[in-house]
């Protein structure tokens, strides 16, 4: 159990009322993780739903050849669940493999009564669906990411949309995520400079023409 104050600091829940997130606070248990720890693997079977408080978490599959291949990640403040399996009646089955990426808090949520608090509050409904449809999108952008895009058009894409995060990460992890080797990331980011695309300095990334950085993807 957690104090129902702290879901207040949250957006995710302002939208809920007082009695439900003193129900929910009653389900929920805050916990403190560390880098490289597992939050699920993809076929565990999870009678849990959970909120990254703090942190971040990457999803990622494992091929025939043991190689990673990263998803994507959630930061702070997001809800982790699988769609297809919040509105069923059997636990959730994982989709892929979760691990954190830096020391990080969760909120583990009890699944059965989560649920049970969902279907009786229509705001709490509302909330849950719109995050569902955000999780959606983000997995459409991962399709058209891998299987439509280039090498160029993937990063011309998280430059656009994850500006902060590019700058952020070191050149090998941000490789990591968009599938590509750094060496190519280090040619492509070359070729938009000199195109007047983008500039470098300090490492950092400025985005000079944004409409000729978003022709590149769309």
């Amino acid at each position: 159990m957690i104090d129902k104050t702290l879901f207040k600091t949250m957006s995710f829940f302002n939208d809920i009322g007082d009695e439900t997130l003193e129900k929910l606070s009653q389900i929920a248990t805050l916990k403190n993780r560390v880098a490289a720890d597992i939050l699920f693997y993809e076929k565990d079977d999870k009678d849990d739903i959970f909120y990254l408080y703090e942190g971040s978490v990457k999803f990622y599959k494992v091929d025939r050849f043991d190689s990673e291949i990263f998803l994507y990640k959630v930061s702070s403040n997001s809800i982790i669940f699988n769609t297809t399996k919040l509105c069923d009646e059997h636990t959730i089955s994982c989709y892929a493999n979760a691990e954190f990426m830096e020391n990080s808090k969760i909120i583990t949520f009890d699944n059965a009564k989560f649920r049970e608090l969902m279907h009786g509050d229509y705001d709490f409904m509302k909330t849950i669906l719109r995050e569902s449809f955000k999780m959606i999108q983000q997995l459409q952008c991962i399709i058209s990411r891998d299987v439509v895009f280039d090498g160029t058009a993937k990063v011309a894409h998280m430059l656009a949309n994850d500006l902060n995060n590019f700058n952020t990460l070191k050149k090998h992890e941000t490789a990591y995520m968009l599938h590509i080797q750094p060496e190519t990331l280090s040619r492509i980011l070359k070729k938009l400079t000199r195109n007047g695309v983008i500039e470098i300095e300090k490492n950092s990334v400025k985005i000079l023409n944004f409409d000729d950085l978003k022709a590149i993807y769309e």
